[in-house]
């Protein structure tokens, strides 16, 4: 039975120097021209591995995030199994509406995303929201978004464009493994999965899935390696590139039997969650079904 869950596993998801060295930049193009109401005179870090794009009053912000992707970089390629491949921009705004207002990204609507670092042509923005632990996430966020989006479509803009478009990975596996690989599963993601999952809003993973996508696939690479120990799951993630080339059938009942098992997984804990709750507060035991098509 071991070998057969391991077997539909892979299967499955074969488918599915100085550190410190400072320049002053005085003209810094970062992409299209949006009428600003404020003008932006950039300086920057430079360090082994990143470039630290940073303005007025922001000297010290840069600094700490120089030291910051430095330390966490290591542990980031060491969990992903991959290296990066060339130094990584970092772009540096003092706060939420400086960014907004900025050059970068103009096929982003800042106002209508949650805080969280965004990445452009593999510039990571990052903005400060006074307070440094978050900052220190939006840097592991973006450093796990460049090394996983090099890993599966290359650092070259055309490459990435063409990669991108064939193999079309669904957005909670690429988005989840992000995250998965940025923080640990916390108490705090556990109570928002079971939340949503007693909720009843959902009666199908694709539901889920596309409402929360970030939360459904951080789940499904930590029951993957809950289930499979971590460095299955690195050679199965590394396997995505060629996803497209298992034949339909094939997919179907590999798809189908690895999603049941998360499924069971998860509504075991559920049902000894419910266990604890008033009877009111019960939830439909097919409410709670991640009914997975």
């Amino acid at each position: 039975m071991a070998k057969f869950s391991r077997i539909s596993l892979i299967s499955f998801l074969l488918l599915t120097g100085s550190y410190f060295a400072v320049a002053q930049v005085n003209a810094v193009e970062f992409g299209k021209n949006r009428v600003q109401y404020k003008k932006f005179k950039w300086s920057y870090y430079q360090t082994k591995n990143f470039n630290i794009y940073y303005h007025q009053n922001g000297e010290e912000l840069a600094k700490f995030i120089a030291q910051s992707a430095e330390k966490e970089l290591p542990q980031m390629e060491a969990a992903s199994e991959y290296s990066l491949q060339r130094r990584a921009n970092i772009v540096l705004y003092n706060d939420f509406a400086e960014m907004q207002q900025s050059n970068i990204g103009l096929g982003i609507e800042w106002q209508n995303t949650s805080a969280g670092t965004k990445l452009v042509n593999n510039k990571m923005v990052v903005y400060f929201e006074a307070d440094h632990e978050k900052l220190r996430m939006q840097i592991r966020r973006g450093v796990a978004q460049i090394l996983t989006e090099n890993r599966l479509f290359g650092d070259d803009i055309g490459e990435v464009a063409g990669n991108q478009a064939l193999l079309d990975l669904p957005k909670w596996l690429t988005d989840g493994y992000i995250s998965y690989l940025a923080q640990n599963w916390s108490t705090e993601l556990d109570d928002e999965m079971k939340s949503e999952m007693l909720s009843g809003d959902y009666s199908k993973f694709s539901k889920f899935s596309f409402v929360k996508p970030e939360l459904a696939g951080h789940a499904f690479w930590y029951y993957i390696e809950e289930k499979y120990k971590k460095k299955m799951l690195l050679t199965c993630f590394t396997w995505l590139r060629f996803i497209k080339i298992l034949i339909k059938p094939v997919c179907r009942f590999v798809k189908r039997n690895l999603k049941r098992c998360w499924q069971n997984s998860w509504n075991t804990r559920m049902t000894n969650t419910t266990k604890t709750l008033p009877k009111e507060n019960h939830t439909p035991r097919e409410a709670m079904w991640m009914v997975l098509p």
